[in-house]
């Protein structure tokens, strides 16, 4: 009896998982036939949703990762929209710069609302009023910050040859210094030539994937640079210059080597979000979705550590991202998707896959056909 009750309950939970595939798809489609974008729904929808079935077969509570998918999927599309809607795409370094810091403090502002200092009981509303007030302009400044970086870095790429060896450059630098979380130089060369011809190759396709590759980067660069010069000016003024520069090339990895999640998580998520929306309407596809594997990635990471949250919600989810650990379980991430789990995963991804692409297309076709509506209308 019990046996039966358990197949029962796995084939209900099997037939849910895949209608939850399929209407995601169909989502993304839909998103991307009102903006006539059909490899970007395509390739969006396969990537997800691939790696949604592989962690879906390998976990036996999807709770989190659906719930994370979902929040960041509207979060993007929404943060999409809002930076569709501002227009003016950026067409020399000065309106980049004025372009990224603008949405940068935007970003910022709403951020520091979300995580904002709660006050204590029995503080005057005077008080509860300038914490709002102070975290809303301390999320503003940090937010500018970011988008000054990212909107400087998207301008300077695109500026011909030598904006791809400029790129190729940051890539290594920010990818070497980001293997030196593993403190082996294995991981470290690795990941430099990871990054770095991730960001050539940014440069050479352009658009949506410049920006995203362009914008992480530039995201994790910014608090880099802020602790290099913290370090150079401690240098200088103890030292001299000598030590000041030495200071300057091994901060960055001393931040990220003693837990720097809380620094670079929110930094890298506002370039993506700049760089993307540099992008123009296909941005509000490509946030949706690189929010949604975010979102469910946080979901993994509840998982791996068993920790007491049912589901996530979109302030939750800013929340984790905003004001996470000290440490991500990148390793363990990765490592339940291999071994004893490789087939499994393997499974889960090829049937998220087809049937994620599946929903795009048919999702595309009714997106486009409002979309002939809406302009008919019009």
């Amino acid at each position: 009896m019990t046996d039966r009750v358990s197949n029962s309950s796995n084939n209900t939970k099997t037939w849910r998982d895949l209608l939850f595939i399929l209407v995601i798809g169909l989502c993304l489609g839909i998103l991307g036939g009102l903006v006539n974008k059909l490899a970007g729904a395509l390739a969006g929808a396969a990537v997800l949703l691939a790696l949604f079935g592989a962690y879906n077969n390998v976990f036996d509570n999807n709770h989190r990762l659906m719930s994370g998918l979902v929040a960041g999927g509207i979060t993007g599309a929404v943060v999409g929209e809002i930076a569709f809607l501002l227009g003016g795409i950026p067409e020399n370094i000065w309106q980049a710069a004025l372009f990224g810091m603008v949405r940068g403090i935007l970003l910022g502002a709403v951020v520091g609302l979300i995580t904002r200092a709660r006050p204590d009981e029995g503080d005057s509303a005077s008080v509860a009023l300038f914490l709002v007030f102070g975290s809303i302009v301390v999320g503003a400044v940090l937010g500018a910050g970011v988008g000054l970086v990212t909107g400087l870095t998207m301008a300077l790429i695109s500026t011909g040859w030598w904006g791809s060896i400029l790129a190729l450059l940051l890539g290594l630098v920010v990818g070497g210094y980001l293997g030196s979380y593993f403190q082996a130089r294995q991981a470290v060369i690795s990941s430099a030539l990871i990054f770095g011809l991730l960001a050539l190759a940014g440069t050479l396709f352009q658009d949506i994937l410049a920006g995203l590759v362009m914008g992480m980067l530039a995201g994790a660069l910014t608090p880099m640079l802020v602790v290099a010069a913290i370090g150079f000016f401690g240098g200088l003024t103890s030292r001299g210059l000598q030590a000041g520069a030495v200071e300057a090339i091994e901060a960055p990895a001393e931040m990220i080597q003693q837990g720097a999640v809380p620094f670079l998580a929110p930094a890298i998520l506002m370039g993506i979000i700049v760089g993307v929306a540099a992008a123009g309407e296909g941005a509000m596809v490509a946030l949706a979705v690189t929010l949604a594997v975010i979102g469910m990635l946080l979901g993994v990471i509840i998982e791996i550590e068993q920790r007491q949250v049912n589901r996530l919600t979109i302030g939750r989810l800013i929340e984790m991202i905003m004001l996470g650990s000290d440490r991500w379980p990148i390793v363990e991430m990765v490592m339940r998707l291999s071994g004893t789990n490789r087939r499994t995963a393997v499974s889960g991804a090829i049937m998220g896959l087809i049937l994620g692409v599946l929903g795009a297309a048919i999702g595309f076709l009714i997106g486009w056909q409002l979309l002939q509506m809406l302009d008919m209308l019009t």
